[in-house]
């Protein structure tokens, strides 16, 4: 067979399909795995390095890297070639930024909200 037709026609159709799917399975994953978001990988540290839930973390980009807050606590980050590290020390954090309390999950309140 030419070259052209090497070009040209889908592997599937020379007769080549495990040799398509594979690279296609390739692709996938590297694209998969390029696409972690620097931001989750933070969340994802703070979290384990807090102590708390993921949910419970608030990242903010910072000309430096990132900042951490959750569990009262927080810290900065910065994300080299893929790998997070912590920058500072876990320090009390100078903000809450946790959400309200939903009515029914106030101290003190049955699930109605009444006494």
């Amino acid at each position: 067979m030419s070259r052209w037709h090497e070009q040209f026609l889908p592997a599937v159709a020379l007769g080549r399909p495990r040799s398509c799917m594979r690279a296609a399975v390739v692709a996938a994953l590297a694209l998969l795995v390029g696409c972690s978001f620097p931001s989750t990988q933070v969340r994802n540290r703070a979290a384990n390095d807090f102590g708390c839930q993921e949910d419970e973390i608030v990242v903010h980009e910072l000309p430096s890297g990132y900042l951490a807050r959750g569990c009262r606590k927080e810290a900065e980050y910065i994300v080299q070639d893929g790998r997070v590290t912590r920058n500072s020390e876990i320090t009390k954090a100078r903000l809450d930024e946790r959400p309200p309390l939903p009515i029914d999950r106030l101290p003190n309140t049955n699930s109605v909200g009444l006494d």
